[in-house]
């Protein structure tokens, strides 16, 4: 049995001209990670990071923190596939195209706007579809693809980490939960920066053990770390 803990990227600089990117609390918030599991005993032999700058500056949070515990870590691996869809095109699709709906500038004055306009865009996106903005079906089967991918690289019996998007990681998990395409999405909206999902894969299979775990942030000192966007 091997398994593969999938992250969500740490906070990103949400509202600002550039978001793929970690801001100070993110970093830390995937350092947290790395000596909760480093005082646990758990230790990848594999670490991968999706495309997307956050992705990346996560996964090196990440193992700059298990250096600084004395762990030798293994080099970072790239796994192309796995990059977020545009939150932005499709906000700004969904709000064009949507009498009713808040306007565009308002999803990034106010987080709860945000929160309802991204779950209306979700719902449409993968019912009906958005005009303008590519089908689901598509970044679905990437994002699938590049997990399966990942876990073939892995091997018997081991262990592995990979940072990646919410929407990213929901939907490469989804073939494995056998849910549909909203529900996989409704997920995504309730993802904590750094929470985990454990995927336990072998030759025959593969199924999602847990999803969005914080336990490294549910502790005394580190509550403060607990955030979704």
């Amino acid at each position: 049995m091997s398994v593969l803990y999938l992250v969500r990227h740490g906070q990103a600089a949400f509202g600002s001209d550039d978001y793929d990117r970690l801001t100070p609390l993110g970093a830390e918030q995937c350092a947290s990670l790395a000596r909760h599991w480093r005082s646990i005993g758990r230790h990848p032999a594999f670490v991968y990071a999706g495309a997307m700058r956050r992705h990346r500056q996560s996964a090196e949070a990440f193992v700059a923190a298990l250096e600084a515990e004395g762990v030798a870590a293994p080099a970072i691996e790239t796994v192309p596939g796995l990059e977020e869809y545009d939150h932005v095109a499709l906000l700004d699709g969904f709000a064009r195209l949507n009498a009713g709906v808040p306007d565009f500038a308002a999803c990034w004055r106010d987080r709860r706007v945000l929160h309802r306009t991204l779950e209306q865009a979700l719902a449409a996106w993968t019912g009906e579809g958005v005009e303008g903005y590519g089908a689901f079906a598509g970044f679905r089967t990437r994002c699938a693809a590049a997990l399966a991918g990942v876990m073939l690289s892995i091997g018997r019996g081991r262990e592995a980490v990979l940072f990646a998007s919410a929407g990213s990681l929901a939907a490469a998990m989804q073939p494995l939960l056998g849910i549909g395409d909203w529900p996989a999405m409704r997920l995504t909206l309730d993802f904590y920066n750094t929470g985990v999902s454990r995927v336990l894969f072998t030759e025959a299979g593969a199924s999602v053990e847990s999803i969005n775990g914080i336990a490294h942030l549910e502790r005394p000192g580190t509550l403060h770390l607990i955030t979704k966007r």
